[in-house]
């Protein structure tokens, strides 16, 4: 009998062995695969980190090419024509019914036009005021031009001003070129009339809401034929949010939001 009973305590002990094997084997196994899972999540953002850090760089290349190529258009170029059109002042016609008068004084409105066309493309290549006076002060500029051309009229609602100050020159370059590129793609594709900017802050964050009264178009077709690559390239790299609301006939709408980093 106690040889029956010390059979049963060997089984016994044999069994927890074994559970106790197993259940070792399953714990390091569930340990291996998290070890693999976040070495793998470690590398993805990683990844990705490189990535963001590569667009930054080619943003920011963009961004100096940009300024450089602004300076000499206002520099070089605008100085040549200035130059030019005093050179023409000095040709003075014998008569009012002079033809000669006729060609200086149209000769004079062409410069005066291309004078204004590249004051107008070096500061959308570079916005002085985005560098001296912040990003509101840009937005408000563009906005401006954009009404006095009558190509659009924008309504600027910024209520955020004092959190706007807080935005570093990168940030702030993006999101102004991110406005840029929906007032360009409004102007070019919807057919509004209207458009509405409206910039407001808590907890810093700062929300921008884009939208116009156009003809819209389905949301896929936008991200995909309207330049919104781009934007979301720039919005990328500063770790900002967007989403987009449009549908044919409703017109189009943006939503950003952008977590102002803690110093």
């Amino acid at each position: 009998m106690q040889n029956v009973d010390n059979i049963y305590i060997l089984v016994i002990l044999g069994m927890v062995g074994s559970f106790l094997m197993v259940g070792s084997f399953i714990l390091l196994y569930v340990r291996n695969q998290n070890k693999i899972l976040k070495q793998r999540q470690q590398l993805q953002f990683k990844e990705i980190e490189h990535q963001k850090e590569l667009l930054q760089a080619i943003i920011e290349s963009q961004e100096t090419e940009r300024k450089r190529i602004g300076q000499d258009l206002h520099d070089d170029v605008g100085t040549a024509l200035s130059s030019l059109r005093l050179t023409i002042e000095m040709f003075k016609p014998a008569s009012e019914e002079d033809n000669n008068n006729k060609h200086v004084n149209l000769s004079k409105e062409i410069i005066d036009k291309v004078i204004r066309d590249v004051r107008y493309i070096s500061h959308n290549l570079s916005p002085p005021a985005l560098s001296y006076y912040g990003l509101a002060a840009a937005i408000e500029e563009k906005a401006s031009f954009i009404n006095n051309s009558g190509q659009l009229t924008i309504t600027l609602v910024n209520d955020a001003e004092e959190a706007l100050k807080d935005i570093s020159l990168p940030a702030a370059v993006a999101l102004y070129r991110v406005l840029e590129e929906l007032i360009n793609n409004t102007i070019k594709h919807a057919g509004a009339t209207q458009s509405v900017i409206k910039i407001t802050a808590a907890d810093n964050i700062i929300s921008i809401t884009y939208s116009d009264n156009g003809k819209g178009m389905d949301a896929s077709s936008i991200i995909v034929g309207m330049g919104m690559q781009n934007i979301e390239s720039r919005l990328t790299v500063i770790n900002a949010g967007y989403i987009i609301e449009s549908s044919a006939g409703q017109g189009f709408r943006a939503n950003i939001n952008y977590a102002i980093p803690a110093n």
